[in-house]
């Protein structure tokens, strides 16, 4: 998990702060980075984690140091590292949300 971690944080030129710092977290997308990226494309906490389906209250939690579940960390590790895009998001929320999936996932059947 390491070398994902270093890669992730390797094209924005941020260290990572766990060393300097206490924090509680062990998730592998540092929360400096997250803030960083998310405040260099100006974008507000709700609309930058709601791409990942996480509210902003939730995501405000992250960004203060608190554990990002495992789904979450990976999606943003691959949106930080350019591998998934806004598109590729909406997409899948797009098929989740499908009346096709809908079918599929209902228990009742």
């Amino acid at each position: 998990m390491e070398l994902l971690e270093n890669h992730w944080k390797a094209p924005f030129g941020i260290q990572n702060r766990a060393s300097d710092e206490t924090e509680e977290t062990t998730s592998p997308v540092d929360r400096h980075l997250i803030i960083a990226f998310r405040k260099n494309r100006k974008e507000s906490q709700r609309r930058f984690w709601a791409r990942f389906g996480v509210t902003q209250s939730r995501g405000s939690r992250f960004e203060s140091g608190a554990e990002i579940p495992p789904p979450v960390s990976i999606l943003l590790g691959l949106y930080l590292t350019k591998t998934i895009t806004d598109s590729d998001l909406g997409r899948a929320e797009r098929v989740i949300y499908s009346k096709e999936a809908a079918a599929f996932l209902s228990p009742d059947q």
